[in-house]
C-alpha cells in the first residue's frame, strides 16, 4: 500500500469515526440562538435573542432543566408565544434530537396553515431547508397528515375532528398541542376521553422519558389551559423593583397614569407599570433592564428580602408557565396603556374587556354566565357519618328512595331525614338490568321488582337493629322508558311513584311551569315541584323542577356537617364513596339571561355519569312531599271574619257585600 493510499484511508477512517461519534445535545437555547433566524416581523433575517423577549430565557431554561416532562406555556398574543412555545421546541426535537413528533392540533385545515405560516418559514431560513422533502406530503403543498423529512424524523398531525382511532394508532416520545383549548372536550363521535388525553396516551410507552406541550391563549378558568397551569407549577415571573429592591410582580392592576386621561395620546403618554410594594413608576428602560434580570418562582417558593429563593416548589410533573404585558418588550407601557383607555371607552364594553384579559394580560375571561363554585368529589367521598351502611340514624324520622333507569345498569338511593331536613345516605348501589337477555322492557320490570324487594325489607334503625323502616316515598325517574315506570306502579302501588325532571339539562330539554295553584290536572304543588293526573295511566305524577332540586341538593352537600340541613354519607373509606361523588360532581351550576326568562339557573353536564345525581335529586324531592322541611313553617294565622257591612252605615248595596277570610296582609 503506498503512502497516498494509507493516508485517504486514514482520513476516510476519521471521517467514518466523527460521524459515528454522537455529538452532545445542545441545550433549546443553545439550539434557538445559534440555529433559529427570525423569517418576518420587525427582526427578520436576524438571529434569535432572548434580550428581544426575556421570558423566553425562563421559558426555555425551565424546559431544559429536566425537572418536568409536561409544559404548559400561556401568554399575550404577538410577544412570541408561538415562535418560543412552540416553533423552538418542535423544530428542537425534530431537527437537534432528531426524533418524530406528533403535532396536536383542533383540525386538519389549521394544519396546513400551522406548516405554511409558522413552521416552514422558519426551516427554510434555517440550515435545515436541506431536510425538507422535494417529493410526497409537504412538498407542493395541499392536505397532508404526515411529512418526512430526509434525514428520518416524521411530524405527524393530529386533528381535534374525527373519531379516537385517527389519534390511536401512532406512536411517539414528543407531543406538540397548539390552540390547547380548542381540543379541550370529546368529540360528537368519541366514547373516549378527552382529545388531549387520547394524544397523551400516543406517549405512554416513553413513560418519563415523554414530552408533551401545550400552548394556547388562555381563554376561562374551565379552559384546560388555565387548568393545567393552576394544576402545574403555577409559575410568575419576578422582577427586580430599581426603587425599593424588592423582586414584586407587577400585572394589570399596576399600570397607572391611564385612568385619569382625557384622550388616547395623553393616555399613552401618561401610562406607566408600578411597584406593587412601593408604588415607584418604572421607565422603559428600568422596565427592560429588570425583565433581562427576572427569575422565575414556581407555586410554594419566594424570593425573600435578601434575593435568597425560599420554599418548596409545589411537587408536579408540569410546568406551568405564564407572561403577560409587563413581560412583553414588543410593547411599551404607553401602548397597553392606550389600550386600556380606548378598551374602558368602547360601545362594546365587555368584548373590548374580554379582548384586554386574553390578548394582553394573559388571564381568563369572566364567563358571561356565572358559575357557582363547584363542589369537589373527595370533598363529598369525605362526608360521612359514623354509622356503617345500612343503618338508620336514631334521630332520623322517614326514609325516603329513588331509583334512576338505565339500558344496563339502574341507580338507586336511601336517604334518611332528621329535623331541619338533615340528611343521611343510608345506601346507595346499583341493579344490573339483563337487556341481552331478555330484552329491554322486561329487564327493567325485573330490576324495579328486585328494587321493590329492598324497600319492602326496609333497612334498621341504628339504636334497635329490630325496628326496620321502609321508605314512605320512592319516586322512580320516569324519563327513561315512562311506560314501563307506570306499570310498574300500578302494579306496586304505595310507596312507589313515578317523577318526571323539568329543566335545562334534563333530555329532553323543559322547564317546569310553577303551577301556582291546583286544579283538574294539577291535584299538589309543592316547593319546585308538582304533582298531576295522568288520566290515560289512571296515575299521578311528580313533575319535578330538576334545577330547583340540584340546586337544593347541592346546597345540603356543601352545608357543614355539625349543621341542620346538612346531608352526610354512611361511614366507608372515600374511595369507596368515589364513584357516587363523581357522579354527583357530574354537574355544574350555571346562572344566565335568556330573554323571555330572565336570569334562571340551570345546571350544565360536565361527565356522562350522573345516575346518582338523579336519583338524589329526585330522593329529596319525595322527602319534601312527605313533610321534609329546612325550616319549620310559621304557624297559620287566626281566621278573621270580616263583619257584613249593611246598607245604613256605609250605603252599600247588601247584594254586594262579601264575607272575607284568612289574613288580608297577605293578599
Amino acid at each position: 500500500m503506498t503512502a497516498a493510499s494509507t493516508a485517504l484511508a486514514r482520513s476516510e477512517l476519521s471521517r467514518f469515526i466523527r460521524r459515528a461519534r454522537r455529538r452532545p445535545l445542545r441545550s433549546l437555547r443553545q439550539f434557538a440562538e445559534a440555529e433559529i433566524v427570525i423569517p418576518s416581523g420587525p427582526f427578520q433575517g436576524r438571529r434569535f435573542r432572548w434580550q428581544r423577549q426575556p421570558y423566553t430565557r425562563l421559558w426555555l431554561d425551565a424546559v431544559d432543566s429536566g425537572r418536568w416532562n409536561r409544559f404548559v406555556a400561556t401568554g399575550p398574543t404577538q410577544s412570541g408565544k408561538t415562535l418560543a412555545c412552540f416553533v423552538i421546541p418542535l423544530l428542537y426535537h425534530l431537527f437537534e434530537v432528531g426524533e418524530t413528533v406528533i403535532c396536536g392540533l383542533p383540525d386538519m385545515d389549521m394544519a396546513v396553515d400551522k406548516w405554511r405560516l409558522d413552521l416552514l418559514p422558519v426551516i427554510e431560513a434555517s440550515r435545515y431547508r436541506k431536510y425538507l422533502p422535494r417529493h410526497g406530503a409537504g412538498s407542493r403543498g395541499g392536505r397532508f397528515e404526515a411529512i418526512q423529512f430526509a434525514h428520518g424524523p416524521t411530524l405527524k398531525f393530529m386533528s381535534g375532528g374525527g373519531g379516537d382511532k385517527s389519534r390511536a394508532g401512532f406512536t411517539a416520545r414528543v407531543v406538540m398541542v397548539t390552540e390547547t383549548d380548542g381540543l379541550d372536550r370529546p368529540g360528537a363521535t368519541s366514547r373516549e376521553s378527552d382529545k388531549i388525553t387520547q394524544l397523551e396516551a400516543r406517549t405512554r410507552a416513553y413513560g418519563a422519558r415523554k414530552r408533551i406541550y401545550l400552548e394556547c391563549t388562555v381563554s376561562t378558568e374551565e379552559g384546560r389551559t388555565w387548568r393545567e397551569y393552576s394544576a402545574g407549577t403555577r409559575s410568575r415571573i419576578v422582577l427586580e423593583c430599581p426603587h425599593c429592591g424588592r423582586w414584586v410582580a407587577p400585572d394589570r392592576p399596576h399600570l397607572q397614569g391611564w385612568q385619569n386621561a382625557s384622550s388616547f395620546v395623553e393616555a399613552r403618554e401618561a401610562g406607566r407599570f408600578t411597584c406593587p410594594e412601593c408604588n415607584g413608576a418604572w421607565t422603559e428602560d428600568e422596565r427592560t433592564a429588570a425583565n433581562r434580570a427576572a427569575r422565575l418562582v414556581h407555586e410554594g417558593e419566594e424570593i425573600d428580602e435578601y434575593g435568597e429563593l425560599a420554599g418548596e416548589a409545589k411537587p408536579t410533573d408540569t410546568l406551568g408557565f405564564r407572561w403577560s404585558a409587563v413581560h412583553n418588550l414588543f410593547v411599551s407601557a404607553g401602548d397597553v396603556a392606550a389600550d386600556e383607555w380606548r378598551a374602558a371607552r368602547s360601545h362594546d364594553e365587555e368584548n373590548a374587556e374580554k379582548e384586554m384579559r386574553q390578548f394582553v394580560w394573559c388571564i381568563p375571561v369572566a364567563p358571561s354566565a356565572w358559575q357557582e363554585t363547584r363542589l369537589e368529589a373527595d370533598q363529598i367521598a369525605r362526608r360521612t357519618h359514623t354509622l356503617p351502611r345500612g343503618l338508620v340514624p336514631s334521630e332520623a324520622s322517614c326514609l325516603t328512595a329513588a331509583i334512576d333507569l338505565g339500558k344496563y345498569l339502574t341507580h338507586w338511593i336511601v336517604v334518611a331525614w332528621s329535623d331541619g331536613a338533615s340528611a343521611h345516605v343510608v345506601d346507595y348501589g346499583r341493579i344490573e338490568v339483563a337487556t341481552d337477555d331478555l330484552g329491554l322492557e322486561q329487564a327493567l320490570l325485573v330490576a324495579l321488582r328486585q328494587f321493590r324487594d329492598f324497600v319492602i325489607a326496609g333497612w334498621p334503625k341504628a339504636e334497635s337493629p329490630d325496628d326496620r323502616l321502609v321508605p314512605r316515598s320512592v319516586w322512580i325517574d320516569a324519563g327513561y322508558q315512562p311506560e314501563v315506570v307506570y306499570r310498574f306502579c300500578r302494579e306496586a302501588r304505595q310507596p312507589f311513584g313515578p317523577a318526571l325532571g323539568r329543566g335545562a339539562s334534563q333530555q329532553p330539554r323543559s322547564w317546569h311551569n310553577r303551577p301556582a295553584r291546583t286544579g283538574s290536572r294539577v291535584t299538589q304543588v309543592g316547593e319546585g315541584y308538582s304533582v298531576c293526573n295522568l288520566e290515560r295511566e289512571q296515575m299521578r305524577v311528580g313533575e319535578v323542577d330538576a334545577d330547583y332540586w340540584k340546586t337544593w341538593l347541592s346546597q345540603r352537600l356543601a352545608t357543614p356537617r355539625e349543621q341542620p340541613g346538612a346531608m352526610t354519607l354512611f361511614q366507608a373509606p372515600p374511595s369507596e364513596h368515589l364513584a357516587l361523588s363523581k357522579h354527583l360532581t357530574a354537574e355544574r351550576r350555571v346562572e344566565e339571561f335568556l330573554p323571555g326568562r330572565g336570569v334562571v339557573t340551570r345546571w350544565e353536564r360536565v361527565r356522562r355519569q350522573n345516575h346518582w345525581l338523579d336519583a338524589l335529586y329526585n330522593a329529596c324531592t319525595a322527602g319534601h312531599f312527605v313533610g321534609v322541611r329546612l325550616f319549620e313553617p310559621a304557624p297559620a294565622a287566626p281566621v278573621r271574619r270580616r263583619r257584613r257591612v249593611s246598607v245604613d252605615q256605609e250605603g252599600l248595596d247588601p247584594r254586594r257585600s262579601r264575607v272575607w277570610e284568612g289574613d288580608f296582609s297577605a293578599r
